[in-house]
């Protein structure tokens, strides 16, 4: 069936129109799908291409159950559109410029017209959204997860250094010391993972993952002179290495009560692919045809 399909969505196809004119068309589209915003009621999603100007589109009401597509109830959720010609269309068109200057333009483009509007009544658009959260850390998921149940899937009985309730995987801060993560020199690379990170005080805990990184008995976000929340930028002038923050200092120990953690938000990519079987554009009928992928991001900001 996917050598069918893509025999089918790719090669060249050749018709005869009721005109008798010969048509080629090519749907090798780039399959990267984009979003107009126009309508409040409606979901509009297309793909072009500019030479030949060409789009795809797949238009269908916003509505409670349309809305889980962009915002599923879990992951690898899958659904399913009915094509009808009203409110769920799809279509084909040809224009005699470059679509990209119309497509999502209230008014359009004076210079860029459709040549042909083709559309189906009928068919199915079957829908899987997946999605991959990161918390930007620079540190690849599955390597923040100690993998205690064999899974090798950091969302199943996560890691949780700081006990927190976010796991590591989706924690900025791992180790709650309102350093950020990224921010603590764990020196990832695919050929050294972490073997190199930063360890300030050399009791063999990453300091990404120490709440007291110069070990000098005073946590590091209590080393916050300021009490700004940030301890990265608070020093003590008379210490013997007074350019080196407090909390990286063992010869600082003052202690600054700061109570407040900071806000943790990560980043979840929606990955959500369409494809649509038995469509009939009147220039062309396809038994399945991989419109596309739409992709997009949102930050969440963890309870």
């Amino acid at each position: 069936m996917r050598k069918l399909f893509y025999l089918l969505s790719l090669f060249l196809l050749v018709y005869t129109c009721d005109d008798g004119d010969i048509i080629d068309v090519k749907l090798d589209f780039d399959k990267e799908l984009s979003m107009c915003n126009l309508s409040a009621d409606n979901y509009f999603l297309y793909d072009i291409k500019t030479n030949p100007g060409e789009s795809l589109s797949l238009i269908f009401p916003k509505n409670t159950t349309t809305n889980l597509i962009f915002n599923p109830p879990q992951n690898n959720y899958e659904t399913t559109l009915t094509i009808n010609g009203t409110n769920t269309l799809f279509n084909y068109r040809t224009y005699d410029g470059n679509p990209e200057q119309m497509i999502c333009s209230i008014l359009s483009d004076p210079n860029v017209n459709i040549i042909k509007d083709y559309t189906t009544n009928s068919g199915t658009v079957t829908i899987i959204t997946t999605y991959v959260d990161d918390d930007d850390d620079g540190i690849p998921a599955h390597l923040e997860d100690a993998n205690l149940d064999g899974d090798n899937d950091p969302a199943t009985n996560p890691t949780d250094t700081d006990g927190d309730g976010i796991p590591d995987y989706l924690d900025a801060d791992d180790d709650n010391d309102n350093v950020l993560t990224k921010d603590e020199k764990h020196n990832y690379t695919k050929a050294d993972g972490l073997s190199k990170a930063q360890d300030t005080d050399g009791d063999g805990i990453p300091d990404y993952l120490d709440d007291d990184d110069d070990g000098d008995g005073v946590l590091t976000r209590h080393e916050d002179a300021d009490l700004d929340g940030d301890p990265t930028n608070d020093r003590d002038s008379s210490s013997p290495t007074p350019t080196v923050p407090r909390y990286l200092d063992k010869e600082s120990k003052d202690t600054f009560d700061y109570q407040k953690f900071n806000k943790n938000v990560y980043k979840r990519t929606y990955t959500i692919k369409f494809y649509i079987k038995n469509v009939n554009l009147e220039v062309i009928s396809l038994t399945e045809i991989d419109f596309g992928t739409y992709t997009y991001s949102v930050l969440i900001e963890s309870e």
